[in-house]
């Protein structure tokens, strides 16, 4: 299925991929401070392409600033670049804010907004489709695998700049959102900046045992738990999963020892669209997957104010959860329904 190639644009202006990413190299070469910024409730992408980016800028003698509204998450606290990394913007406006990985401006976050908005520069890096090209500078390659493939992209670029840290931290990205290399999203591209990674110093087995084998015992209770109390719709075609906050006091676990549960809902047989709901504080979140290229999950999160991938998109809800059910089950039994209507 055709795809829109993604956005290439200079205030407002589409001049193309090279052109934008020769501006970016002149940005990082030109100016001296940098905050750097990825999405709230951060996955192995978000910290790769915005902590890979931070270490190079950082080992060119740049004055670089890391943030995330969600902080750094326990599971990837080994990841290099994320020591330094705090939860609100400077109070001093730099030179340059890059966002990476952020399909929207709200995506960085309620209390980090203000602070962007208050850069005269500002880059836009990401590979989602929903992205409309928020910044001065944008480079948003759909097509890419994720968006520390692109984050490659511009460093290669900059002689110097891929050191073994920026290496690791970008691969780790890259594994994260290919689902070590399974997902449609992976081409040949990506198994050749993989190598270049390699090659630059970073050890794949590495990161795949500390992305996949280190679960703690209350993160696999957790998740057995939510499995167990899956419900299914449309034919076993559509698996819901939702976790109120009393598991995580029953179990001793925290909100990130749910994140595989959307993909392992998602790789049971016969399932079409996986759907987790996690309760916050005030408000519920929700991610969706598909393994059915005719779905468009990307349009259902937009609808309610998210957004992500054909394959893979999160929104946020402030309403009851039964307002929820009644509003999004529906539109995802209508997506499965399209699929399995002949065209």
């Amino acid at each position: 299925m055709n795809q829109p190639s993604g956005i290439a644009s200079i205030d407002g202006h589409d001049v193309g991929k090279e052109a934008v990413i020769s501006e970016i190299v002149r940005c990082v070469k030109e100016h001296r401070s940098f905050v750097i910024v990825s999405h709230y409730n951060p996955d192995a992408d978000a910290y790769g392409s915005s902590g890979g980016l931070a270490r190079a800028l950082e080992s060119l003698g740049k004055s670089v600033v890391l943030v995330n509204e969600s902080g750094l998450l326990e599971r990837y606290r080994w990841m290099p670049g994320l020591t330094a990394l705090r939860q609100t913007f400077p109070s001093e406006i730099p030179d340059c804010v890059i966002i990476c990985d952020c399909g929207a401006l709200d995506r960085v976050g309620d209390t980090l907004q203000a602070g962007v908005r208050a850069a005269t520069c500002v880059v836009n890096i990401d590979h989602h489709v929903s992205n409309e090209g928020f910044g001065t500078v944008n480079l948003v390659e759909v097509g890419a695998s994720s968006t520390s493939e692109v984050v490659y992209e511009i460093l290669s670029r900059i002689e110097g700049s891929i050191t073994q840290e920026v290496a690791t931290a970008l691969l780790t990205g890259i594994y994260g959102d290919t689902g070590s290399f399974r997902y449609g999203s992976t081409t040949e591209r990506t198994f050749e900046v993989a190598l270049a990674l390699v090659k630059s110093g970073a050890v794949p087995h590495h990161i795949a045992h500390h992305l996949f084998s280190q679960v703690s015992l209350s993160a696999t209770m957790l998740q057995s738990a939510a499995l167990l109390e899956m419900q299914m719709h449309q034919e076993g075609a559509v698996c819901e999963l939702i976790v109120p906050r009393s598991h995580y006091e029953k179990y001793g676990a925290i909100e990130e020892d749910t994140a595989v549960l959307c993909e392992r809902a998602r790789d049971i047989s016969g399932v079409l669209i996986s759907v987790l709901i996690r309760e916050d504080e005030g408000l519920w979140r929700i991610s969706m997957r598909s393994k059915d290229s005719g779905i468009n999950l990307s349009d259902i999160a937009a609808s309610f104010g998210g957004g992500g991938h054909r394959a893979a998109a999160a929104f946020r809800w402030r309403k009851s959860l039964d307002e929820l059910r009644a509003t999004l089950l529906p539109r995802l039994k209508e997506a499965v329904e399209s699929v399995r209507t002949p065209r």
